[in-house]
């Protein structure tokens, strides 16, 4: 027997999910139909993958945003990627006991998001890589996984020993061709398709062999790889390609035609699933028959998870279509991966170049109204104060919070009150200025990051309204004086 999926499917096994099998060509029973309604959805940008986890369902999407299905709704959770700097997600998947999940996207993006905690860690740019990210399959557990990502240049970059630093490596499939999606069946047995519209297969997690398509006549997009000899691929004009045994046993791909728009995805289970695409088109399958299910809206669809009491998908503006929109979920992983409000506001852009000031943007992920009362400034290269005529430090939050020195203040550490606290409502977004370095004589490049780095840093804490507090971190790797 085949060897069964053990990345997400495995997952949706061990929860509980169950579809009815159908034999290849089973056409006597009529097809199942599923009702997809819109849900509400805090973001507008488009979302590109979804997942379900060991606590809820998440979608990535455009500037570095990923949303969580919790029991109040969707919700925001991270508002500027791995790295705070907005890159869009376009890819993700999760570990086989769903309690990482992984996402990818411009840039070299590559974030992990512990869905138990909250807390993201950046893998991005392996080994200097910062191309786009296009999709991401993960096996094994969390903090034990295997990770593969492919993008544009054509190269699947590979870890595994979950990502950690200098253990990285990448081979390049098909000549170069940008891939477009990948997916695994197995610890280190998977398929992947490009832009060429080819399809390759890895049993070691390292080589890759082409197995087709011959003469595929549309773009490929979508891939569902459940064994060596059983894989689902979804292009353009609505066509289905499934590689499997003929009558004498030998794999060949079969190709069909569901209907007329693009499609981007498919997830199928057992023979039974969805295809989703263009123009809110979901294609669903059942008793070995397609049919098109109707939706709420023509969005474009980029992705679809089925899961045992509520399939979802999603796509352009925020699309988000449930079958069960009254299914339970979770209390929200938090955000922030903190207690209190130090888990409500996260760090969703930054100023990166060139910069005689720290300017970054704060963003309350969170569903209560955060105020920040304290901030501290620290640095290892030669800044001594901040100051400028005005208040030196400004939040500009709901409520702007700013405080003011005729001698500006020390870069040292020290924790300081604002004159006026910051106050950000849940899902607003406010620019921190912390002034001038040594009265503009300075300019410092830097680039956020999750831990202080050993040297040539500069780092900003707050304190909010509940005593809770947070320091961002940023790696300088430049000095103009």
């Amino acid at each position: 027997m085949s060897e069964r999926d053990t990345t997400r499917r495995r997952f949706l096994q061990m929860s509980g999910a169950t579809v009815a099998a159908s034999a290849l060509g089973a056409g006597s029973a009529a097809a199942e139909t599923a009702s997809w309604e819109s849900v509400k959805s805090p973001v507008d940008v488009t979302l590109y993958d979804v997942e379900k986890t060991a606590r809820n369902s998440f979608a990535v999407g455009g500037s570095g945003i990923v949303v969580e299905r919790t029991d109040e709704g969707w919700k925001k959770v991270v508002g500027g990627g791995p790295t705070g700097n907005g890159n869009s997600l376009f890819g993700a998947d999760v570990t086989d006991d769903g309690k990482r999940l992984w996402f990818v996207g411009s840039s070299g993006a590559i974030g992990e998001y512990d869905v138990e905690t909250g807390n993201l860690e950046s893998h991005s740019a392996p080994n200097d890589a910062t191309n786009n990210f296009n999709d991401v399959a993960v096996t094994g557990n969390a903090g034990a996984a295997n990770v593969y990502v492919a993008g544009d240049s054509g190269n699947v970059f590979y870890s595994f020993e979950n990502g950690a630093s200098g253990t990285w490596n990448y081979v390049t499939v098909g000549q170069g061709a940008g891939i477009r999606a990948i997916d695994f069946f197995g610890a280190r047995k998977g398929h992947l398709v490009n832009g060429n519209g080819k399809v390759f297969y890895t049993g070691d997690g390292t080589t890759w062999n082409r197995i087709g398509i011959a003469d595929a006549d549309v773009s490929l997009y979508g891939i569902d790889s459940d064994a060596t000899d059983d894989v689902w691929v979804v292009g353009g004009s609505g066509v289905v390609y499934h590689y499997t045994p003929d009558a004498e046993g030998t794999p060949k791909w079969f190709r069909t035609k569901v209907g007329k728009p693009g499609l981007r995805d498919v997830e199928i289970e057992s023979g039974d699933g969805y295809a989703v695409g263009n123009s809110g088109a979901v294609f669903d399958r059942a008793n070995g028959e397609w049919t098109r299910d109707a939706t709420p809206a023509g969005y474009n669809l980029r992705a679809v998870v089925e899961q045992e009491n509520n399939d979802i998908a999603v796509g352009g503006s925020g699309t988000i279509y449930e079958t069960n929109p009254d299914a339970s979920a979770d209390p929200g992983s938090g955000g922030g991966g903190q207690d209190g409000d130090a888990g409500r506001i996260a760090r969703a852009s930054t100023e990166t170049s060139g910069s005689k000031s720290l300017t970054f943007t704060l963003e309350n992920v969170g569903d209560q109204s955060v105020s920040i009362d304290q901030f501290a400034l620290e640095t290892d290269v030669q800044v001594e104060t901040i100051s400028r005529s005005g208040a030196e430090v400004e939040l500009a939050g709901d409520a702007v919070g700013t405080a003011d020195s005729t001698d500006g203040f020390p870069v040292d550490g020290t924790l300081r009150a604002l004159d006026t606290s910051a106050v950000y409502d849940p899902g607003t977004t406010g620019q921190a200025d912390f002034g001038l370095y040594d009265g503009g004589n300075v300019a410092l490049t830097v680039e956020p990051v999750q831990d202080r780095p050993s040297g040539s840093y500069l780092s900003a804490t707050l304190v909010y309204g509940d005593g809770t507090q947070e320091t961002f971190h940023f790696k300088v790797t430049n000095v103009n004086s």
